[in-house]
């Protein structure tokens, strides 16, 4: 299984930057997580946007900054099928808030499906399973499996230790680290902190760390140090372009 970042940037992208969205490959399997602002150029770099390339969209939460690029992209689906090259796109996403689940829908071209908590899906071969996390939105991590590999997606999320289990022995931890401990402040909007990630992916054993969801002017190395300062293993700090073996 690969996983190509497509952006990791939040609440907004900054110059030649893209919102949240991480494809994951594996044989025929093409699936997205998350799809914010600027995803959907990058995405059509390594899947065709008009035909049934893309096998589903899974959307972490309703924040505006995670799914904005899906109400693009269904108008390269809806042409795909016009054109007979696409069959309705699925697309799984909590059912709340229900204002901004109602903007999803266009036309015939996506095939929406709620997240249930502790659900497993199968999609193209590959196996997701999802718990709620501690966040604003009702929002989902998502563990995605195949041939004995796991990734593990946290969305966006607080702190809390029912995390530990649902990642552990992953072999990659695509882990938001929205700030720097100093920085975290109330948190009032619920979010790992990179000190978070760290800790999160040694509780859990995980063998690899991509640390993402950067504020615009976060310095990287920082986040980065970080995390180290918790975690043992490999890091890495996600960027728009990269592909990573999980």
């Amino acid at each position: 299984m690969k996983v190509h970042i497509l952006g990791c940037y939040a609440p907004y992208p900054p110059v030649n930057g893209a919102g949240p969205g991480y494809l994951l490959e594996h044989a025929t399997a093409k699936v997205l997580l998350d799809c914010g602002s600027g995803v959907v150029s990058n995405l059509g770099q390594v899947c065709d946007l008009q035909n049934s390339d893309l096998s589903a969209v899974i959307l972490s939460h309703l924040h505006s900054d995670h799914f904005c690029d899906l109400l693009v992209l269904r108008y390269a689906r809806f042409m795909g099928m016009r054109a007979g090259q696409a069959s309705p796109l699925l697309v799984l996403s909590p059912e709340q808030p229900p204002l901004e689940r109602s903007l999803l829908p266009f036309l015939n071209t996506l095939d929406i499906r709620p997240i249930i908590h502790e659900n497993t899906i199968d999609i193209a071969g590959i196996r997701f399973d999802f718990t709620r996390t501690k966040h604003i939105y009702p929002a989902y991590a998502v563990r995605a499996m195949v041939e004995g590999k796991t990734l593990v997606y946290t969305g966006d999320t607080a702190w809390q230790d029912n995390l530990v289990d649902f990642c552990q022995n992953a072999d990659l931890l695509l882990a938001e680290a929205s700030f720097l401990e100093k920085n975290k402040g109330a948190n009032t909007a619920e979010h790992l902190s990179a000190g978070d990630a760290g800790r999160l992916a040694q509780a859990a054993h995980v063998k690899k760390l991509v640390l993402t969801h950067f504020w615009p002017a976060d310095d990287l190395m920082a986040i980065r140090e970080e995390a180290r300062t918790q975690f043992s293993g490999e890091i890495i700090l996600a960027a728009s372009g990269l592909t990573i073996e999980v």
